[in-house]
């Protein structure tokens, strides 16, 4: 306990230096967050981009299409968003051909290639997985 002073009465010290330390480690938590859902989303555009670019090999009528499937992971608004799949002629892509044609056929063909969605949501199961135990350890209780 202390004195008075002319403008203030001193009553007891108190440490907040661990109240101090608890509100910057909230400040950097969003921060953090964001490049943790980053690194999985990475991770799992890296494993539909190789999954897509395994059921491209072999197609005769576009054998640079495995090298055109890239991918690409963004921040949008508070999302981070993965985008994946050939790129096109315009794009920086080497013309593929048709995209359209190799993964949904035409009146006198089938598909040449499986429906790109089936690799993104056997993916999704896995990034579901992470971002979940990554909230839970963000919680304290990972």
């Amino acid at each position: 306990l202390g004195g008075c002073g002319a403008w203030r009465c001193r009553v007891a010290d108190i440490d907040l230096s661990d109240i101090e330390a608890f509100a910057q480690d909230l400040d950097s938590a969003p921060a953090q967050a964001v490049l943790g859902v980053r690194k999985v989303v990475r991770k799992g555009a890296q494993n539909v981009k190789e999954r897509l670019r395994r059921e491209a090999s072999g197609v005769a009528h576009a054998p640079a299409l495995p090298r055109d499937i890239t991918y690409d992971v963004e921040l949008q608004g508070d999302d981070v968003v993965a985008e994946i799949g050939p790129l096109t002629k315009a794009g920086g892509g080497t013309g593929a051909g048709s995209l359209a044609l190799l993964y949904l056929g035409n009146s006198r063909t089938g598909p040449r290639l499986p429906e790109p969605m089936l690799a993104a949501d056997a993916e999704a199961e896995m990034v579901a997985d992470l971002l979940a135990d990554m909230g839970l350890e963000a919680l304290g209780d990972g």
